[in-house]
């Protein structure tokens, strides 16, 4: 054995120092005879040969628990736990076998024992993840063949039996299906409760366009197909590149519409900051609308949308008693600038105008399930406001309007123009905080410029309408000041100056033969001033009573506020002001007027005011003890405010008292019942001129105290909270997928929560003023929701008058939740007029299959009784 193993060595090392030998010629060999044929560099032509691209552009990196390389084939093989990244591609999987001749990646899913995949391949590019069982994968081609394949495209989950990669952002697949189901998607199941079914089907994921096109296509819903199909399926999903489309409506039949197509329209970008959306809808009886809405985006600069919506609300049957054609429209803009695109201009504008009655005749019965049946007012406004870096003056110009939607009366102001300076201090320190009486001095003004036009919706925009206008410009300022005397008081001094200019005034006549005063307008510029002032103290008393210490109350504390001002103001009617004039009336007495009556801007007052005002502010609060809170201690506010305020004028002949009115407002079991109440006293006796007067008046004789007017709010909050915390006993057993929010019982019951809501809302309202009879008006209000199980949700509202003893408005609401789908019916069995209505809707929750897989059915504002 030892002789052989040497012959063996021997030979080796033999063979070995040949092979040197040979080498070492040939290298020599070489040198010489470069030496010989050495050639000036400087001769020779550039090298017109390119070095062979690599076929792999980036570096691979790879890894695995256990990694085999056969270097004479150029394959690795990655076992467990591998993974092999190239670019923005990385591929996990359990098994992976990389070919460095052709670029090759075969992939392959963990399995059990029973060759059941348990793990698949993950596959990621650019932050988007492919899952597959098998794989097979070009480097160099970037393209590949995958098996079982799984992914998410937005809200939608895809998955196929076989899918073919073509380049970074087409993927064919085949027998794949769709769904947006939530549970699907997080693998909390392995079936989806519904899905689209297609054998073939095309995925296009571009950074700026992502589509999906399938062949026909057939909606399961738990496994069971459903005669839903369709030729084909076009689903673009949202990219960063807006595209035009078709937005799908609803479509049915109604009685008194007949067959319709509504809200059925195309979306259309426009440049990169506006986009279009028109919706119409048409009825075969001859109603039809038109809704279309401009949008508009500028980011960090301003955003808004303009909404017009036009219809033609056609009832009845025409040749027949009860046809009506109404037309109606809204025209609604909103627009907002961003705060930091200028901090010295902005402009805002909030437009809602519509035609009367829109509310309640309109075709869609939206209005009534929203209950914007009930507003009967409707405003808007304008605004662009100029600051100033350097200057404390404000400039601001509003146009605004206010609509009554039952009458057609319009109130418009356009424009309002106002110049404002904020208060100043004039004589204040450098530095440091004000102190005296002098430092404290302030002064504001303000200039404003308005034109106000009263006019109905027939007349806008007509002669009429100027006629009715009324314009003026008032210079207001204010000045003042402010100490504390004796540590204790503040005491307060202003005092106001109002300079009105007006182009309209009137003047009143008395027509002996009509019986009837006739009012002149007079035209031309007009002038009046005015001004008052005012001194003010005030403080603040605090009360403390302390109990024992270990009781349930701790301490009250009482906190009173009063204050004692004087105010005074002169007659202006004096014929030295030459603000004022007289008629003489049937009875031979002179009346005065103000020339200035029922002006834009106000009248000078007709009477001298030397008063005196006393108010007091209070509060008290409760401190108990507590083991809930940290302290050990919580405060309850008994009263949160309570104030009470009159007057006495020096000026007046007679009834120098004024009624003594009183506000306050309370909290109790723990905020969940809100108490606000006010009351006016009268001091004086109130007398009738005969026993048949319903309206009496006070008369000079203190003491005869009556309750002029007296208000009472009560909103009540009921939840389940608000008896006690409930002790929730812990069951061993919980739901799975779709059951997860409930516990079951030894006995298998399902246990669940059910919460719920109940808002009770009482206004009372009580007024007599100098009248015989007293008016009262009480109404209840009441706003409830509840969950009998976690997929139900019930809602409801309604008041009740108790005067009449008539339910008010009331809506109805019952919401379901499916899994993927949503059922929500709407109904409004009590309403005003005709506006009775309900609405039913089934349709999937995801945005991108909201509008295309749904029912509806609904009735509408046509003028029949529900």
């Amino acid at each position: 054995m030892t002789s052989i193993f040497s012959l063996n060595l021997y030979t080796l090392i033999n063979s070995r120092f040949k092979y040197n030998i040979l080498c070492l010629l040939f290298l020599i060999f070489n040198i010489l005879l470069a030496q010989e044929n050495s050639i000036d560099s400087s001769k020779v032509a550039a090298d017109t040969l390119k070095p062979l691209k690599e076929r792999l552009e980036d570096v691979v990196d790879t890894k695995g628990d256990e990694i085999r390389n056969i270097f004479s084939k150029k394959i690795t093989y990655l076992i467990h736990n591998a993974k092999v990244s190239y670019q923005d591609m990385t591929i996990e999987a359990d098994y992976i076998v990389m070919d460095w001749n052709t670029g090759d990646v075969i992939a392959r899913g963990k399995t059990d024992s029973l060759g059941r995949f348990v793990d698949n391949i993950i596959f990621t590019q650019a932050g988007k993840n492919f899952e597959y069982t098998e794989a097979s994968f070009n480097m160099n081609t970037k393209q590949g063949t995958a098996f079982n394949v799984r992914t998410e495209e937005d809200e939608m989950a895809i998955a196929a039996q076989k899918a073919k990669r073509m380049n970074d952002q087409d993927y064919y697949m085949r027998r794949s299906f769709m769904t947006t189901d939530e549970y699907f998607k997080t693998k909390k199941d392995s079936l989806p409760d519904y899905h689209l079914s297609t054998n073939k089907l095309k995925l296009i994921t571009g950074k700026n366009k992502k589509t999906l096109i399938a062949g026909p296509t057939t909606m399961y819903i738990e496994q069971v197909p459903t005669p839903f199909m369709l030729p084909f399926l076009y689903l673009p999903s949202s990219g960063q590149k807006r595209e035009a489309g078709i937005l799908i409506g609803t479509f049915g039949e109604r009685q008194s519409k007949g067959f319709y197509l509504e809200r059925w329209g195309v979306y259309i970008p426009i440049g990169e900051y506006l986009d279009l959306e028109t919706r119409f809808g048409i009825y075969t009886k001859g109603s039809w609308m038109l809704d279309n809405r401009l949008r508009y985006l500028k980011r960090y600069k301003y955003s808004g949308n303009f909404n017009l919506i036009y219809e033609k609300n056609v009832n009845s049957t025409k040749g027949l008693s009860d046809y009506s054609e109404t037309e109606n429209y809204r025209v609604v803009w909103s627009h907002s600038q961003d705060p930091k695109a200028n901090p010295t201009l902005s402009f805002n504008a909030m437009v809602n105008f519509m035609s009367q009655n829109y509310y309640n005749t309109s075709i869609y019965n939206q209005n009534a399930l929203y209950g914007d049946v009930n507003n009967n007012q409707t405003s808007s406004s304008i605004s662009l406001v100029k600051r100033f870096n350097n200057n404390p003056l404000t400039i601001s110009l509003n146009v605004s309007s206010s609509q009554n939607i039952s009458s057609g009366d319009v109130s418009m102001t356009l424009p309002d123009l106002s110049v404002t300076m904020p208060q100043i201090y004039p004589f204040k320190p450098k530095s440091g905080a004000r102190k005296n009486l002098w430092q404290n001095i302030y002064m504001n003004y303000k200039m404003n410029l308005r034109n106000s036009v009263s006019t109905t919706i027939d007349d806008m925009f007509s002669s009429k309408m100027l006629d009715n206008s009324k314009n003026g410009m008032t210079n207001s300022s204010s000045f003042g000041t402010t100490t504390t005397v004796f540590n204790y008081f503040q005491l307060g001094v202003s005092g106001n100056y109002k300079e009105v200019w007006t182009t309209k005034t009137l003047r009143k006549e008395y027509d002996a033969n009509t019986g009837k005063i006739n009012t002149i307008d007079k035209n031309g510029l007009k002038t009046y001033r005015t001004f008052d002032g005012s001194l003010n103290l005030t403080t603040t008393l605090y009360g403390i009573a302390n109990f024992k210490k270990g009781g349930m109350i701790q301490a009250i504390r009482h906190m009173i506020s009063p204050s004692v001002s004087y105010s005074y103001t002169p007659d202006f009617s004096g014929d030295s002001w030459g603000y004022y004039g007289t008629y003489v009336d049937k009875d031979g007495k002179k009346i005065k007027y103000s020339y200035f009556e029922g002006g834009i801007m106000g009248s000078p007052s007709g009477y001298e005011s030397s008063s005196v005002n006393f108010s007091f502010a209070n509060n008290l609060e409760m401190k108990v003890r507590s083991e809930k809170e940290p302290q050990g201690v919580k405060k309850i506010k008994i009263l949160e405010s309570l104030n009470v305020s009159t007057s006495y004028n020096f000026a007046a002949d007679s009834l120098n008292w004024s009624p003594i009115s009183a506000t306050g407002s309370t909290s109790l079991f723990n905020t969940k019942l809100r108490v606000n109440y006010a009351f006016r006293i009268n001091p004086y006796k109130i007398v009738f001129d005969n026993p048949e007067s319903s309206v009496g008046h006070p008369v000079n004789k203190l003491g005869h105290f009556s309750i002029a007017s007296y208000t009472m709010g009560l909103n009540f909050s009921l939840e389940p909270s608000l008896f006690g915390e409930k002790k929730t006993p812990k069951y061993k057993k919980q739901g799975t997928i779709r059951y997860e929010k409930y516990y079951f019982d030894d006995d298998n019951y399902a246990r669940f929560d059910i919460p719920w809501r109940l808002d009770i809302g009482l206004n009372y309202s009580s007024t007599k003023e100098y009248n015989r009879h007293i008016n009262t008006s009480a109404t209840v209000n009441f706003t409830g929701e509840i969950s009998p199980s976690p997929y139900w949700r019930i809602t409801a509202s309604t008041n009740y008058d108790m005067n009449s003893k008539e339910f008010g408005y009331t809506r109805l609401g019952f919401m379901r939740d499916l899994r993927s789908f949503n059922i929500d019916f709407n109904w409004v069995p009590i309403s005003y007029g005709y506006n009775k209505t309900w609405n039913f809707y089934v349709g999937i929750k995801a945005a991108i299959l909201k509008d295309a897989v749904k029912y509806e059915a609904k009735n509408f504002n046509d003028q029949t009784k529900f």
